[in-house]
């Protein structure tokens, strides 16, 4: 039994307290590279804090072939204490950023266990910056604002689209953006997380549906600015094929818009030196 002082005491500190809120989060075993990839921290400060956790006896390790892995101790006292390890981080944005890292990171197990090292995207030579457009299915808002950066600023950046759960192109988007000149009728959708595995980083990451859906998008390596521009989903609209047709128009005509927006600010900033802010 872990003493109440001594529990206490280990939580009172940031990295450990962080530590022991992924491992509970994980609901499984996690290998050291799996907590410093999640947490963004130095490995020797991870492994440190993992020592100062296990003489005191609130965390347990096993050993599986090279790895040791590390769980919460199944201690009596731990259902009532994880009430207070997890208080104010749910609301938390930070917290949702480490929670992404970890489904991630989990995602890419093998055999269900810790991949020490995992492939990264080879570097691309070319000075434009990465956007990724997302959103839910990848058939009609993620796939429009794509085409539609690509046209307005292909000199610049290098854009893709994906979804979280990704279905069909929509018809009728294929049909609006074709009175525009633009042809996407080959095209097929992406799985966003098939995008994370690959180890892009991106300058941009634009959710184009609402922050419910945000939320569960995955928190991509490097500085990626994240941005949310929340459009009707066309695959809602109802009515006869010309009504549903006049509607898509205009969230086609609402995110060619935006995009024009976005390009004309983000070229203003880069010719005066200002630094982006999100908005």
């Amino acid at each position: 039994m872990v003493p109440v002082t001594d529990l206490f005491l280990q939580l009172s500190d940031e990295l450990r307290l962080e530590v022991v809120r992924v491992l509970d989060e994980a609901a499984t075993e996690l290998c050291v590279a799996e907590i410093v990839d999640v947490l963004q921290r130095p490995q020797y400060a991870v492994s440190r804090a993992l020592r100062q956790l296990l003489r005191s006896g609130v965390v347990a390790e096993s050993r599986q072939g090279r790895l040791v892995y590390y769980r919460v101790t199944d201690e009596p006292w731990w259902p009532v204490v994880r009430q207070t390890v997890r208080l104010g981080v749910e609301d938390d944005r930070e917290w949702l950023v480490i929670r992404d890292r970890l489904r991630w990171r989990l995602d890419i197990r093998r055999d269900g266990r810790c991949v020490v090292t995992y492939p990264k995207e080879k570097p691309v030579e070319s000075d434009k910056r990465r956007v990724l457009f997302v959103c839910v299915h990848n058939s009609a808002r993620s796939q429009m604002a794509e085409e539609y950066l690509r046209r307005a600023a292909g000199d610049v950046f290098l854009v893709e689209s994906a979804g979280l759960e990704p279905g069909t192109l929509n018809p009728y988007v294929v049909k609006v953006l074709a009175e525009d000149g633009i042809d996407i009728s080959g095209k097929e959708t992406r799985d966003v997380f098939d995008v994370y595995r690959s180890g892009k980083t991106f300058a941009y990451v634009v959710t184009v549906c609402s922050r419910e859906a945000e939320e569960k998008c995955p928190i991509f390596p490097g500085p990626a600015v994240r941005l949310n521009w929340p459009f009707t989903d066309p695959s809602g609209f109802t009515g006869t094929e010309e009504e549903i047709l006049a509607q898509t128009r205009e969230i086609r005509d609402e995110v060619k818009n935006k995009i024009d927006e976005f390009v004309a600010s983000y070229r203003h900033r880069h010719e005066t030196g200002e630094e982006h802010t999100n908005g």
